[in-house]
């Protein structure tokens, strides 16, 4: 966690505003000693429920599972840094780092 890059992307969304709601399956209680003022959600489909976007900094296989829960997003607006979500109508997808 500590050379996480999830930790400086969700600090410049906070200083820019945003509200972050964090999901990792893994990494969850190791987060919550490094980030303030952040929502944790049970899964990956309650952190897209009703999320004006997402942006994706972990490869586990349960994100690259999702499809139907991105329908449950206000704004289906994904940003994928991992190469982890598969590309679908219904979603605005950006690609990062390849």
């Amino acid at each position: 966690m500590r050379n996480s890059q999830a930790i400086p992307v969700i600090q410049q969304l906070q200083a820019r505003g945003a509200s972050v709601t964090a999901y990792d399956p893994v990494a969850m209680e190791t987060a919550k000693t490094h980030l303030d003022g952040v929502t944790y959600a049970d899964s990956a489909a309650d952190a897209l429920a009703d999320a004006d976007g997402v942006v994706v900094v972990t490869d586990w296989d349960e994100f690259a599972a999702l499809d139907e829960e991105f329908d449950a997003m206000a704004s289906p607006v994904v940003v994928d840094g991992r190469q982890t979500i598969e590309r679908r109508d219904g979603i605005t997808y950006e690609g990062l780092t390849w």
